[in-house]
Formats: structure tokens, C-alpha cells, sequence
């Protein structure tokens, strides 16, 4: 059965949908790769940032990209799992700073489709619950 190279984890607020990618990518060889999109902009942020860091081990290696995700994807190494959370943040991040949000989406398809390695992407299902 061929591994699935991109997976998508959609759930609702506080839903466990990191938990679950984490638990999916940590079934893969290591070293797995973290890229974290959050801004830690007030103290309800900084805590949620620190309860994601706190259950990842050492073999994590953590990359922040709030902005340039794709710059981030490509710089990940080609033969380890990659874990984006979340797309909800990036992309709320890149309509604050005014991007051009199809050039946006076009280089985040393109860099998604070259990674020879399983990735999973996970975001927000904004109508699951209310929003924190």
C-alpha cells in the first residue's frame, strides 16, 4: 500500500487535530520536522505555543514560519515527514499583512506537490465550534 505523501487534518477548535498529526507523523521514521505558524501574541497564544512545544521530544526539529511557509517547506529535508500547524494561522497572518493571496496559494500548491516525503497540514474547521 503506498503511503499517502499529503494529509490533511481539519477539525474544530481545540479538537485535538495537532495531537493527532503529531501521533501520525511520530509513526514515521524520524527526524520529523514541526512548522509552527502562530504568532505569540498574547498570553492565552504563548501558552498554547508552550503546551504544543512541551509534547514534542527532541527528535522534533521546529521551524517558525508565519509568513513564509513555502520558504520553510522547501528548506525542510526531503526524506522527513513534515507537520504544518496550522494553514488557519498562515494564511490569517498573510491577509494581515495584505499578501497577494493567489501568488500565495499558487507557491504553497507547488511546494506541497514537490515534497517527495509525507506531509501533513493542519487547520481549523471554523463552523466545529467557537472560535478561541
Amino acid at each position: 500500500m503506498k503511503r499517502e505523501l499529503l494529509v490533511f487534518v481539519l477539525g474544530g477548535a481545540r479538537s485535538g487535530k495537532s495531537a493527532l498529526a503529531e501521533a501520525r507523523v511520530t509513526a514515521l521514521a524520524p527526524p520529523w520536522i514541526y512548522i509552527a505558524t502562530a504568532h505569540a501574541f498574547d498570553d492565552e497564544m504563548r501558552a498554547r505555543i508552550a503546551m504544543h512545544r512541551d509534547r514534542r521530544d527532541m527528535r522534533w526539529r521546529t521551524i517558525e514560519a508565519p509568513h513564509d511557509l513555502v520558504a520553510a517547506l522547501r528548506d525542510a529535508p526531503a526524506n522527513a515527514p513534515v507537520l504544518v500547524d496550522c494553514l488557519t494561522l498562515w494564511l490569517t497572518n498573510r491577509l494581515l499583512a495584505d499578501a497577494d493571496l493567489a501568488s500565495e496559494r499558487a507557491r504553497l500548491v507547488e511546494a506541497l506537490a514537490a515534497r517527495d516525503a509525507p506531509t501533513f497540514v493542519v487547520s481549523n474547521e471554523v463552523g466545529l465550534g467557537i472560535v478561541p
